[in-house]
């Protein structure tokens, strides 16, 4: 260990860490010395002080509802016409925030490639490619594609875009990156280990997504192709509508530089974040566990949540918002839970004991921009969640919704034999030609 680290970790309080590299056996001994140079402690030590356990929460105060648009069949027509013609121009991207595990599924291997009891044992990842690729059919140009992976899924997901079968994509399509990490610690800021040389990191939230974005050099790269808009999405909707035209259509028209899409939230118990304005008059997302249930139960004169518009992680954003949103300090978010580790001295399993995960949302960046336009879609055609094994939000519950949406389209194009079953390489969103989709 060198001098400089030696000093660096004791200034920001990991001093058991120096006591521990100094026990190791030299065949761990340079790994974990590697690792340790690896991370910013100044960081580590910055978001322990400003949301550790000993801080309160800063909870917002003031917040207002947010105004959302709905599209009648003629709008949504019009923005589709507007959108489709963007991705022939080349002017939209699509990223894929995917850095989950499927474990909550009980798959051991990443969300996206987790089986949902699909025809043809298609999975979330396979059924966004297929929907890129008939956009691609739709404007003639398929839309660059970036897939965010995590620490613990990176490997597994490029393993599964190597290998995987189906229709021919675009060379070096998608382009993957990694998520950030930051160094787990307990209650008193000191970083945990895995094990005897090994430190616990822990994916750091999506709010990096716009550093990594930036420092990956794939900003840079789609602003030389001539990408002007970006449309970040999560994985787990199987009802996903990636680069969505009508999206990419209802964005640029309303001459914001950030749009994001939400659904009609009827359950104020329901766990989701909603969008809302602050103090300020800008908009911000307001997560479930920070609304007050007082403020969250609210309802409005027609018996709806005051706060209604609710977040289902689809985003729209110019590029040039996006870069500037990559040189923000984001702040963190405390997350308290189990976390495996070891006891540094003894190797006795601590597990048990609840260990401090800190996190960046990337919706924290929104404040920032100068303008932002909701677009609130219907539940049942755009968000189908893929998080719990069984019951609500569950493979079956998304399959059983992606079935219905799919029987709507058959019963409206007249083929009372048609299987059931829509390929997205047949139809993006209820299309028959090549024209426009169908609204009704």
């Amino acid at each position: 260990m060198t001098n400089d680290l030696r000093q660096l970790l004791c200034e920001n309080g990991q001093d058991h860490l120096v006591a521990h590299l100094d026990r190791l056996e030299p065949s761990l001994h340079d790994n974990f010395c590697t690792e340790l140079e690896s991370v910013d402690w100044i960081r580590a030590t910055s978001m322990h002080r400003l949301a550790g356990p000993q801080v309160t929460p800063n909870l917002p105060a003031e917040l207002g509802p947010i105004p959302a648009s709905q599209l009648s069949g003629p709008e949504r027509d019009r923005c589709w016409d507007l959108g489709i013609d963007l991705l022939a121009k080349g002017k939209a991207a699509f990223v894929l925030m995917a850095g989950g595990q499927g474990s909550r599924l009980g798959f051991d291997g990443p969300k996206g490639a987790c089986p949902l009891g699909l025809p043809d044992d298609l999975v979330l990842f396979e059924i966004l490619v297929r929907r890129l690729l008939r956009l691609g059919e739709l404007s003639g140009t398929i839309p660059p594609f970036a897939v965010m992976t995590g620490p613990e899924n990176d490997a597994a997901t490029r393993e599964w875009f190597q290998k995987r079968q189906g229709p021919a994509v675009p060379p070096s399509w998608p382009v993957l990156f990694q998520q950030s990490a930051a160094p787990a610690l307990d209650q008193s800021g000191k970083a945990l280990l895995t094990k005897f040389g090994e430190l616990a990191l822990v994916p750091d939230g999506n709010g990096g997504i716009w550093e990594r974005l930036e420092r990956s050099g794939i900003l840079l790269a789609w602003k030389d192709q001539g990408v002007e808009w970006i449309h970040v999405a999560g994985v787990d909707n199987l009802l996903s509508l990636p680069c969505d035209p009508v999206f990419l259509g209802f964005a640029s028209d309303s001459g914001a530089p950030l749009s994001c899409k939400s659904v009609l939230r009827t359950d104020p118990s329901e766990k989701v974040g909603v969008y809302v304005l602050d103090g300020e008059g800008r908009p911000r997302v307001a997560e479930y566990t920070e609304l007050p249930p007082k403020t969250a139960a609210a309802t409005d004169v027609d018996g709806l949540p005051v706060f209604r518009e609710a977040n289902i992680a689809s985003h729209l954003l110019t590029l040039a918002l996006a870069r500037q949103f990559a040189g923000i300090n984001l702040p963190w978010h405390l997350a308290v839970k189990k976390i495996p580790h070891v006891d540094p001295a003894t190797g006795v399993d601590l597990t048990h004991q609840l260990g401090c995960k800190y996190e960046r949302f990337l919706f924290d960046a929104f404040p920032h921009a100068s303008g932002m336009s909701v677009l609130r879609v219907r539940r049942e055609q755009e968000f189908a969640p893929v998080k719990n094994a069984l019951g609500i939000d569950s493979p079956q519950s998304a399959r059983t919704a992606l079935e219905s949406l799919h029987r709507s389209w058959i019963s409206r194009w007249n083929l009372p034999e048609h299987s059931g079953w829509i390929d997205p390489l047949t139809s993006y969103a209820g299309e028959r030609e090549a024209k426009t989709a169908s609204w009704s």
